[in-house]
């Protein structure tokens, strides 16, 4: 229960975020008034929540089929970008028959580049951190999981700021 309690926190939250993401507190005030949003807007799916998706549909396959989770996951973020109008995939996956995944919602320029061109970055960006939630059902081993984590934040996030490398475990 508390795996889906974390995305449904994280999709609500993501969701009602969504309408003032990229807006200054001034241009709140004067679209929403002087306390800012107080009704509940329309949520919708954001990227990042599909994006979220997408990586707990990559590690899923991964388990089921015993294959390299960082390998699934790149596969189930090729699905994704191809949701976004991105190129054809075999589609090995759920997610892709869901029409409100291919809702266009500002995905982030780094991940679309990333994935469409397989370019490395360099993004300090936090795209990697906020769909890593799902790793944490990988494994019951902190250091599995963050590097698990770290690694599929590097499928598109290269700089060393937005996987952070230099943590050390004692």
């Amino acid at each position: 229960m508390s795996l889906l309690g974390c995305l449904l926190g994280g999709a609500v939250g993501d969701g009602l975020g969504a309408p003032i993401e990229f807006s200054s507190i001034d241009v709140i005030r004067r679209q929403y008034g002087p306390s800012g949003v107080v009704d509940l807007p329309q949520l919708e799916i954001t990227d990042d929540t599909q994006m979220v998706l997408f990586t707990l549909e990559g590690l899923l396959l991964a388990r089921q089929h015993g294959i390299d989770p960082v390998v699934a996951v790149r596969a189930a973020y090729g699905r994704w970008l191809h949701t976004q109008g991105g190129p054809p995939v075999a589609d090995d996956g759920w997610l892709m028959a869901d029409q409100r995944l291919h809702s266009r919602r500002a995905p982030g320029h780094t991940c679309i580049t990333a994935l469409k061109h397989n370019e490395k970055n360099d993004s300090k960006g936090c795209g990697g951190v906020m769909r890593a939630a799902p790793v944490a059902v990988w494994s019951r081993d902190v250091r599995e999981v963050f590097t698990l984590a770290a690694e599929t934040a590097r499928l598109t996030h290269h700089h060393p700021a937005a996987t952070c490398p230099q943590v050390s475990w004692r």
